[in-house]
């Protein structure tokens, strides 16, 4: 059957995958099925695509760079739906990441296996509830959010003049350079704790994932372990970067690079690595936080 377009068609000459919103993927022989989940996709605001054989969805893939979500039956003919993603991530690459949601009308312990190698963000039973199928693409939008490419290091490198900036920026009030007085290492604990607990409880009123901000929660952790004189393994300190341990292990990695961090192998234990803040960006962040809190004090 030939394709059958969903929604107002993507331009095929898109220019940028990076999209606010990903285009979606229904992968389906059966056509029905291709119209309940376009009708679902409408509803929920997700620009969507969809076709009924394998090969249309690949050349599609290939052609449409803003397909990043990918909907498969299992019960495709030929190979099926879960070798269709497989080969549609080997022709894109490291370009775009795909996020795999697999259908199926008869759900077995082979078939969640095979999906969970595949990394699929979810498995969903044929006929799909409403509620079932937008939680799968919440989960979906996350997995693309965690392998967002990150920043270079280049833009990196700006990174500790962007903070000495913005302690100029609370250096000044009114356009006035305004008198402030010494800082000791306990006001800047506790201004860095109260920093951190507001982050912490975002959490409480919105969803986690709108703030990933691994950087800066890297950066916070390792001042924290600075003033109370710990040893932070890079293990550690990706737990605290609260994203997946591949994302927070890339910024680790180009951090380094920058020369933002510094890391060196565990003298009491060679299987593991420790990490610090290397001496320039352990001054900028004691300056940053010195000035938030004398701001604070003022107010």
């Amino acid at each position: 059957m030939a394709s059958q377009a969903l929604a107002a068609p993507v331009s095929q000459t898109i220019e940028s995958a990076e999209l606010a919103m990903p285009s979606v993927l229904v992968v389906d022989g059966d056509a029905k099925v291709v119209g309940h989940c376009a009708a679902m996709l409408t509803e929920l605001g997700y620009p969507h695509h969809g076709v009924t054989s394998s090969r249309e969805a690949l050349e599609l893939i290939a052609r449409n760079p803003a397909i990043q979500i990918v909907l498969a039956c299992v019960e495709m003919p030929g190979s099926g739906g879960l070798a269709r993603i497989e080969e549609a991530r080997v022709r894109v690459g490291d370009r775009r990441p795909v996020a795999a949601i697999v259908l199926t009308e008869r759900p077995t312990a082979e078939i969640a296996i095979r999906s969970l190698h595949l990394e699929a963000v979810d498995l969903l039973s044929k006929p799909l509830s409403f509620d079932d199928y937008s939680s799968a693409l919440r989960r979906a939008m996350r997995y693309l959010s965690a392998r967002a490419p990150t920043a270079s290091p280049a833009a990196l490198n700006g990174f500790g003049e962007q903070l000495t900036r913005l302690v100029a920026a609370l250096e000044t009030k009114n356009g006035e350079a305004a008198a402030e007085g010494p800082v000791t290492d306990q006001q800047i604990a506790a201004t860095l704790r109260l920093i951190i607990a507001s982050r912490g409880m975002r959490g409480r009123y919105f969803p986690s994932e709108l703030f990933a901000d691994p950087a800066w929660d890297i950066l916070l952790d390792l001042t924290r372990a600075a003033l109370e004189k710990q040893q932070v393994s890079v293990s550690s300190v990706c737990i605290a970067a609260s994203v997946p341990m591949s994302t927070a292990l890339r910024w680790v990695r180009q951090m380094t690079e920058a020369g933002m961090l510094r890391r060196w192998t565990d003298p009491k234990d060679r299987r593991r690595d420790l990490i610090a803040l290397t001496e320039q960006t352990a001054t900028h962040m004691r300056e940053y936080l010195a000035h938030v809190h004398n701001q604070l004090r003022k107010m």
